[in-house]
Protein backbone atom coordinates (compact mmCIF):
# COMPACT_ATOMS: atom_id res chain seq x y z
CA UNK A 1 0.00 0.00 0.00
CA UNK A 2 1.31 3.55 -1.03
CA UNK A 3 2.64 5.49 2.60
CA UNK A 4 2.39 9.22 2.92
CA UNK A 5 3.85 10.69 5.47
CA UNK A 6 2.56 14.76 6.31
CA UNK A 7 5.39 16.37 7.89
CA UNK A 8 4.89 20.33 9.67
CA UNK A 9 4.40 21.44 12.52
CA UNK A 10 1.44 21.36 14.96
CA UNK A 11 -1.16 24.14 13.05
CA UNK A 12 -0.82 21.30 10.26
CA UNK A 13 -3.90 20.16 12.43
CA UNK A 14 -6.12 22.42 10.22
CA UNK A 15 -5.13 20.25 7.29
CA UNK A 16 -5.36 17.06 8.43
CA UNK A 17 -8.87 15.68 7.16
CA UNK A 18 -8.23 16.99 4.06
CA UNK A 19 -4.92 15.44 3.59
CA UNK A 20 -6.51 12.10 4.88
CA UNK A 21 -9.42 12.77 2.29
CA UNK A 22 -7.34 12.54 -0.45
CA UNK A 23 -4.56 10.24 0.75
CA UNK A 24 -7.58 7.87 1.14
CA UNK A 25 -8.72 8.65 -2.81
CA UNK A 26 -5.57 7.10 -3.67
CA UNK A 27 -6.05 4.32 -1.64
CA UNK A 28 -2.84 5.66 0.96
CA UNK A 29 -1.66 4.70 4.27
CA UNK A 30 -1.72 7.95 6.28
CA UNK A 31 1.14 8.70 8.37
CA UNK A 32 1.30 11.78 11.34
CA UNK A 33 2.84 12.34 14.04
CA UNK A 34 -0.26 14.22 15.42
CA UNK A 35 -2.59 10.90 14.89
CA UNK A 36 0.46 8.33 16.54
CA UNK A 37 0.66 7.13 12.87
CA UNK A 38 4.42 7.12 12.86
CA UNK A 39 6.87 4.22 13.24
CA UNK A 40 8.19 4.43 17.12
CA UNK A 41 9.75 1.69 19.43
CA UNK A 42 9.25 2.93 23.10
CA UNK A 43 12.33 2.44 25.20
CA UNK A 44 14.51 4.28 27.53
CA UNK A 45 16.82 5.90 24.65
CA UNK A 46 13.55 6.10 23.02
CA UNK A 47 13.62 9.76 21.09
CA UNK A 48 11.28 11.87 18.71
CA UNK A 49 14.13 12.73 16.28
CA UNK A 50 14.95 8.94 15.40
CA UNK A 51 11.35 7.82 15.08
CA UNK A 52 10.71 10.60 12.74
CA UNK A 53 13.75 9.26 10.65
CA UNK A 54 12.68 5.90 10.67
CA UNK A 55 8.73 6.97 9.21
CA UNK A 56 10.47 9.02 6.51
CA UNK A 57 12.76 5.95 5.76
CA UNK A 58 9.84 3.82 5.63
CA UNK A 59 7.38 6.34 3.48
CA UNK A 60 6.49 6.66 -0.27
CA UNK A 61 5.97 10.34 -0.57
CA UNK A 62 6.58 13.15 2.12
CA UNK A 63 4.28 16.17 2.10
CA UNK A 64 5.72 19.10 4.07
CA UNK A 65 3.46 21.88 5.11
CA UNK A 66 4.30 25.04 6.36
CA UNK A 67 1.38 26.73 7.85
CA UNK A 68 2.17 29.67 10.75
CA UNK A 69 4.64 27.87 13.11
CA UNK A 70 7.81 26.25 13.05
CA UNK A 71 8.40 22.77 13.62
CA UNK A 72 12.27 21.66 14.54
CA UNK A 73 12.06 17.92 14.01
CA UNK A 74 10.19 18.70 10.59
CA UNK A 75 13.11 20.84 9.09
CA UNK A 76 15.82 19.89 11.07
CA UNK A 77 15.44 15.99 11.32
CA UNK A 78 12.71 14.85 8.38
CA UNK A 79 13.42 16.96 5.74
CA UNK A 80 16.81 16.76 5.36
CA UNK A 81 16.11 12.53 6.24
CA UNK A 82 13.43 12.70 3.06
CA UNK A 83 16.00 14.45 0.81
CA UNK A 84 19.60 12.33 1.78
CA UNK A 85 16.79 9.06 1.21
CA UNK A 86 15.57 10.28 -2.28
CA UNK A 87 12.31 10.55 -1.20
CA UNK A 88 9.63 12.19 -3.39
CA UNK A 89 9.24 15.75 -1.60
CA UNK A 90 6.26 18.25 -2.19
CA UNK A 91 6.51 21.36 -0.41
CA UNK A 92 3.37 23.33 0.80
CA UNK A 93 3.09 26.98 1.73
CA UNK A 94 0.30 28.77 2.88
CA UNK A 95 -0.09 31.85 0.36
CA UNK A 96 -0.60 34.40 3.21
CA UNK A 97 2.72 33.39 5.22
CA UNK A 98 4.66 32.70 1.88
CA UNK A 99 3.46 36.48 1.29
CA UNK A 100 4.96 37.68 5.45
CA UNK A 101 8.70 35.60 4.85
CA UNK A 102 8.24 37.89 1.21
CA UNK A 103 7.82 41.12 3.34
CA UNK A 104 10.60 39.73 5.85
CA UNK A 105 13.34 39.34 3.37
CA UNK A 106 13.27 42.79 2.16
CA UNK A 107 14.03 43.63 5.97
CA UNK A 108 15.90 40.79 7.16
CA UNK A 109 18.61 42.67 9.02
CA UNK A 110 15.34 44.27 10.96
CA UNK A 111 13.84 41.22 12.09
CA UNK A 112 13.54 40.78 15.98
CA UNK A 113 10.93 38.42 16.44
CA UNK A 114 12.63 34.62 16.80
CA UNK A 115 9.70 33.44 15.14
CA UNK A 116 10.11 35.39 12.36
CA UNK A 117 13.37 34.53 11.89
CA UNK A 118 12.81 30.74 11.46
CA UNK A 119 10.30 31.23 9.26
CA UNK A 120 12.62 33.06 7.17
CA UNK A 121 15.22 30.70 8.03
CA UNK A 122 13.22 27.42 6.67
CA UNK A 123 11.80 28.93 3.44
CA UNK A 124 15.63 30.43 2.45
CA UNK A 125 16.52 26.96 2.70
CA UNK A 126 13.58 25.15 0.99
CA UNK A 127 14.25 27.84 -1.79
CA UNK A 128 17.42 29.28 -2.38
CA UNK A 129 20.06 26.52 -0.84
CA UNK A 130 17.38 23.25 -1.79
CA UNK A 131 16.12 24.34 -4.70
CA UNK A 132 12.58 23.11 -3.64
CA UNK A 133 9.70 24.08 -5.42
CA UNK A 134 7.23 25.85 -2.75
CA UNK A 135 3.11 24.98 -3.94
CA UNK A 136 1.08 28.18 -2.43
CA UNK A 137 -2.22 27.44 -1.28
CA UNK A 138 -5.31 28.86 0.47
CA UNK A 139 -7.81 27.74 3.26
CA UNK A 140 -9.76 26.24 0.76
CA UNK A 141 -7.04 24.80 -2.11
CA UNK A 142 -5.31 22.93 0.09
CA UNK A 143 -6.68 19.71 -0.96
CA UNK A 144 -7.07 20.12 -4.35
CA UNK A 145 -3.64 21.34 -4.61
CA UNK A 146 -2.01 18.40 -2.80
CA UNK A 147 -4.13 15.86 -5.46
CA UNK A 148 -3.01 17.73 -8.08
CA UNK A 149 0.45 17.48 -7.27
CA UNK A 150 0.69 13.65 -6.20
CA UNK A 151 -0.85 12.90 -9.40
CA UNK A 152 1.71 14.64 -11.53
CA UNK A 153 4.30 12.84 -8.96
CA UNK A 154 2.36 9.59 -10.14
CA UNK A 155 2.45 10.76 -13.85
CA UNK A 156 5.83 10.87 -13.61
CA UNK A 157 6.74 7.86 -11.75
CA UNK A 158 4.52 5.72 -14.93
CA UNK A 159 6.64 7.44 -17.22
CA UNK A 160 10.11 6.19 -15.33
CA UNK A 161 8.63 2.88 -15.69
CA UNK A 162 7.55 3.23 -19.07
CA UNK A 163 11.45 4.24 -19.81
CA UNK A 164 12.88 1.23 -17.43
CA UNK A 165 10.91 -0.97 -19.84
CA UNK A 166 11.75 0.05 -22.83
CA UNK A 167 15.37 0.21 -22.02
CA UNK A 168 15.03 -3.19 -20.76
CA UNK A 169 13.58 -4.19 -23.93
CA UNK A 170 16.11 -2.77 -26.39
CA UNK A 171 19.26 -4.02 -23.92
CA UNK A 172 18.08 -7.98 -24.82
CA UNK A 173 19.22 -7.58 -28.45
CA UNK A 174 21.72 -4.70 -28.03
CA UNK A 175 24.07 -7.74 -29.14
CA UNK A 176 22.19 -7.98 -32.53
CA UNK A 177 22.86 -5.08 -33.62
CA UNK A 178 20.80 -5.87 -37.20
CA UNK A 179 17.68 -5.67 -35.11
CA UNK A 180 18.02 -2.66 -33.96
CA UNK A 181 15.44 -0.15 -35.27
CA UNK A 182 16.14 3.66 -35.59
CA UNK A 183 13.99 4.31 -32.04
CA UNK A 184 15.54 1.39 -30.53
CA UNK A 185 18.74 3.03 -31.52
CA UNK A 186 17.65 6.48 -29.86
CA UNK A 187 17.12 4.43 -26.91
CA UNK A 188 20.26 2.92 -27.13
CA UNK A 189 22.01 6.49 -26.86
CA UNK A 190 20.29 7.48 -23.50
CA UNK A 191 21.36 3.77 -22.01
CA UNK A 192 24.85 5.04 -23.24
CA UNK A 193 24.54 8.22 -21.59
CA UNK A 194 23.38 7.60 -18.31
CA UNK A 195 25.84 7.50 -15.70
CA UNK A 196 23.71 5.86 -13.74
CA UNK A 197 22.67 3.06 -15.88
CA UNK A 198 24.11 -1.00 -15.82
CA UNK A 199 27.53 -0.57 -17.30
CA UNK A 200 27.36 -4.19 -19.23
CA UNK A 201 24.47 -2.58 -21.20
CA UNK A 202 26.26 1.02 -21.44
CA UNK A 203 29.26 -0.82 -23.43
CA UNK A 204 26.92 -2.74 -25.03
CA UNK A 205 24.99 0.49 -26.06
CA UNK A 206 28.05 1.88 -27.09
CA UNK A 207 29.25 -1.03 -29.62
CA UNK A 208 25.69 -0.79 -30.99
CA UNK A 209 25.98 2.54 -31.99
CA UNK A 210 29.78 1.85 -33.49
CA UNK A 211 28.13 -0.58 -35.55
CA UNK A 212 25.14 1.33 -36.21
CA UNK A 213 27.20 4.87 -37.96
CA UNK A 214 27.99 6.30 -34.99
CA UNK A 215 26.45 9.04 -33.12
CA UNK A 216 26.54 13.41 -32.82
CA UNK A 217 29.69 15.01 -31.59
CA UNK A 218 27.99 16.16 -28.29
CA UNK A 219 27.16 12.18 -27.10
CA UNK A 220 30.46 11.31 -28.02
CA UNK A 221 32.02 13.56 -25.99
CA UNK A 222 29.65 13.55 -22.96
CA UNK A 223 30.59 9.34 -23.40
CA UNK A 224 34.82 10.64 -23.59
CA UNK A 225 33.96 12.47 -20.00
CA UNK A 226 32.37 9.38 -18.58
CA UNK A 227 33.10 9.02 -15.05
CA UNK A 228 32.90 5.06 -15.20
CA UNK A 229 36.13 4.59 -16.75
CA UNK A 230 35.54 1.14 -18.64
CA UNK A 231 32.86 3.46 -20.51
CA UNK A 232 35.38 5.71 -21.47
CA UNK A 233 37.87 3.85 -22.60
CA UNK A 234 35.79 1.96 -25.08
CA UNK A 235 34.44 5.15 -26.62
CA UNK A 236 38.16 6.27 -27.14
CA UNK A 237 39.04 2.72 -28.91
CA UNK A 238 35.41 2.96 -30.68
CA UNK A 239 35.83 6.82 -31.22
CA UNK A 240 37.17 6.11 -35.79
CA UNK A 241 33.33 4.21 -35.24
CA UNK A 242 31.23 6.50 -33.75
CA UNK A 243 32.49 9.50 -35.39
CA UNK A 244 31.85 9.55 -38.96
CA UNK A 245 32.07 13.21 -40.32
CA UNK A 246 35.12 13.43 -42.88
CA UNK A 247 37.53 14.97 -43.04
CA UNK A 248 37.69 15.63 -38.86
CA UNK A 249 36.45 18.85 -37.11
CA UNK A 250 39.63 20.44 -35.49
CA UNK A 251 37.93 21.65 -32.83
CA UNK A 252 36.44 18.53 -32.10
CA UNK A 253 40.09 16.53 -31.94
CA UNK A 254 41.66 19.02 -30.20
CA UNK A 255 38.80 18.92 -27.24
CA UNK A 256 39.28 14.77 -27.56
CA UNK A 257 43.12 15.92 -26.66
CA UNK A 258 42.36 17.98 -24.05
CA UNK A 259 40.02 14.84 -22.50
CA UNK A 260 43.09 13.03 -22.44
CA UNK A 261 45.17 15.52 -20.88
CA UNK A 262 42.90 16.14 -17.68
CA UNK A 263 42.23 12.60 -16.96
CA UNK A 264 44.75 10.62 -14.43
CA UNK A 265 44.21 7.48 -16.58
CA UNK A 266 47.32 7.29 -18.79
CA UNK A 267 45.13 4.46 -20.52
CA UNK A 268 43.21 7.24 -21.60
CA UNK A 269 45.94 8.62 -23.17
CA UNK A 270 47.30 5.46 -24.90
CA UNK A 271 43.89 4.48 -26.29
CA UNK A 272 43.52 7.64 -27.94
CA UNK A 273 46.59 7.99 -29.89
CA UNK A 274 45.60 5.63 -32.27
CA UNK A 275 41.79 6.23 -32.91
CA UNK A 276 42.60 9.48 -33.46
CA UNK A 277 44.93 8.57 -36.31
CA UNK A 278 42.58 6.74 -37.74
CA UNK A 279 39.70 9.27 -37.42
CA UNK A 280 41.81 11.73 -39.21
CA UNK A 281 45.58 11.87 -39.52
CA UNK A 282 46.51 14.99 -40.63
CA UNK A 283 43.94 16.91 -38.24
CA UNK A 284 45.12 13.95 -35.43
CA UNK A 285 48.81 15.14 -36.14
CA UNK A 286 48.10 18.94 -35.81
CA UNK A 287 46.53 18.37 -32.90
CA UNK A 288 48.73 16.25 -30.78
CA UNK A 289 51.07 19.23 -30.73
CA UNK A 290 49.10 19.86 -26.99
CA UNK A 291 49.12 16.06 -26.05
CA UNK A 292 51.11 15.43 -23.18
CA UNK A 293 53.43 12.81 -22.86
CA UNK A 294 55.14 12.61 -19.41
CA UNK A 295 54.13 9.13 -19.86
CA UNK A 296 56.79 6.76 -21.37
CA UNK A 297 53.58 4.47 -22.70
CA UNK A 298 51.88 7.17 -24.65
CA UNK A 299 55.41 8.28 -25.98
CA UNK A 300 55.95 4.70 -27.44
CA UNK A 301 52.27 4.16 -28.44
CA UNK A 302 52.65 7.38 -30.67
CA UNK A 303 55.82 6.79 -31.69
CA UNK A 304 54.63 3.14 -32.78
CA UNK A 305 51.15 5.05 -34.27
CA UNK A 306 53.29 6.89 -36.21
CA UNK A 307 54.99 4.76 -37.85
CA UNK A 308 52.30 2.23 -38.63
CA UNK A 309 50.93 5.60 -40.83
CA UNK A 310 54.38 6.15 -42.46
CA UNK A 311 52.86 5.52 -46.05
CA UNK A 312 50.25 7.86 -45.35
CA UNK A 313 52.43 10.71 -44.62
CA UNK A 314 53.07 12.79 -47.32
CA UNK A 315 51.56 16.32 -46.84
CA UNK A 316 54.61 18.91 -45.98
CA UNK A 317 53.63 20.32 -43.14
CA UNK A 318 51.93 17.14 -41.77
CA UNK A 319 55.24 15.33 -41.86
CA UNK A 320 56.59 18.58 -40.04
CA UNK A 321 54.25 18.28 -37.08
CA UNK A 322 54.78 14.24 -37.20
CA UNK A 323 58.91 14.90 -36.53
CA UNK A 324 57.63 17.32 -34.09
CA UNK A 325 55.99 14.51 -31.97
CA UNK A 326 58.67 12.24 -32.84
CA UNK A 327 61.16 14.44 -31.30
CA UNK A 328 58.99 14.41 -27.88
CA UNK A 329 58.87 11.07 -28.03
CA UNK A 330 63.06 11.19 -28.29
CA UNK A 331 63.76 11.50 -24.36
CA UNK A 332 67.56 10.92 -22.98
CA UNK A 333 66.12 7.92 -20.98
CA UNK A 334 67.74 4.35 -21.67
CA UNK A 335 67.43 3.24 -25.02
CA UNK A 336 64.58 0.62 -25.81
CA UNK A 337 63.52 -0.99 -28.83
CA UNK A 338 60.85 0.97 -30.19
CA UNK A 339 62.75 4.63 -29.12
CA UNK A 340 65.41 3.04 -31.87
CA UNK A 341 62.35 2.64 -34.59
CA UNK A 342 61.25 6.07 -33.45
CA UNK A 343 64.78 7.63 -34.51
CA UNK A 344 64.62 5.69 -37.40
CA UNK A 345 61.39 6.80 -38.67
CA UNK A 346 62.34 10.41 -37.67
CA UNK A 347 65.24 10.05 -39.98
CA UNK A 348 63.07 8.85 -43.00
CA UNK A 349 60.77 11.31 -42.65
CA UNK A 350 63.16 14.12 -41.83
CA UNK A 351 64.33 13.72 -45.14
CA UNK A 352 61.17 14.09 -46.88
CA UNK A 353 60.09 17.06 -45.25
CA UNK A 354 60.56 20.74 -46.91
CA UNK A 355 63.45 22.80 -45.49
CA UNK A 356 62.07 25.19 -43.40
CA UNK A 357 62.87 29.04 -44.40
CA UNK A 358 66.68 29.59 -43.54
CA UNK A 359 67.41 26.10 -43.20
CA UNK A 360 70.01 24.13 -45.91
CA UNK A 361 68.53 21.41 -47.71
CA UNK A 362 69.14 18.08 -47.15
Amino acid sequence: MLRIMLCGARDTERFREDFVQVAAGFEAEVWHYLSGDILHINHAQASWETNSRDTVRNAHVCVFLIVEAYGEITWQTELREALAAGKPTLVFCLEETYRTYQVLTRKASAIRDPDDQRLVDVIREVESERRLTIVPFSYGTFRDRLKRQLARMIQRALGLMEERNKRTAVAQILNETARLSRSELAVSTDIALDEFENKIWRKQAIRALAAHGGTDEESILALLASLEQGVQRLAVELLPRLYVPRPADPEFVAHCVTVANRSADVGLTRRLIPALLAVDLPVAVHAMSTLELVESGARRRLAEALEAHERDLSDPLVVEAACTLLARCLTPESEADWKARCRLLHERLSFRREPLAGEPEQ
